[in-house]
């Protein structure tokens, strides 16, 4: 059976950054169970730099921070190099779904990685894409 999951950027966003509004909070603690379920986590060169740019530009990290962040990703994930193959890969994706670019770049990578699961905060929740690819909403399991 296969365990991929590929998490958004929004979700390690909400794993790195300390908040306490009580929402933010309550999504970091769900994330942090599913982490502890040691499930097999994608990710990309694309998650990375999103996530660097939040920190950075929204959180005001220094980049020192953000470099140990990003490292803490890698060391979670399987990271996947982008080629110029998702490219053209996540123009179909985009027209047959109808997503956003970026989006089509993450769903690209996640069908390449062979995952079964897309957690995402903003992409439409329930959506199946190829036959394999379920992007869920984690926050609202």
């Amino acid at each position: 059976m296969n365990d991929k999951e590929f998490w958004d950027s929004n979700l390690w966003i909400y794993l790195l950054t300390k908040s306490e509004h009580p929402e933010d909070v309550r999504k970091k603690q769900k994330l942090e169970v599913m982490l502890r379920a040691h499930p097999q986590i994608v990710s990309s060169v694309q998650v990375l730099n999103e996530v660097a740019n939040a920190l950075i530009r929204k959180y005001a990290y220094p980049e020192d921070e953000v470099r140990e962040f990003l490292k803490q990703i890698l060391l979670l994930t399987e990271n996947q190099p982008m080629t110029s193959d998702f490219s053209f890969r996540s123009l179909d994706l985009k027209q047959r779904y109808q997503l956003g670019w970026y989006d089509s770049l993450i769903v690209a990578v996640a069908l390449e990685s062979g995952c079964r699961i897309l957690y995402s905060e903003d992409m439409q929740d329930g959506l199946v894409l190829e036959g394999t690819l379920t992007i869920l909403n984690p926050f609202n399991i």
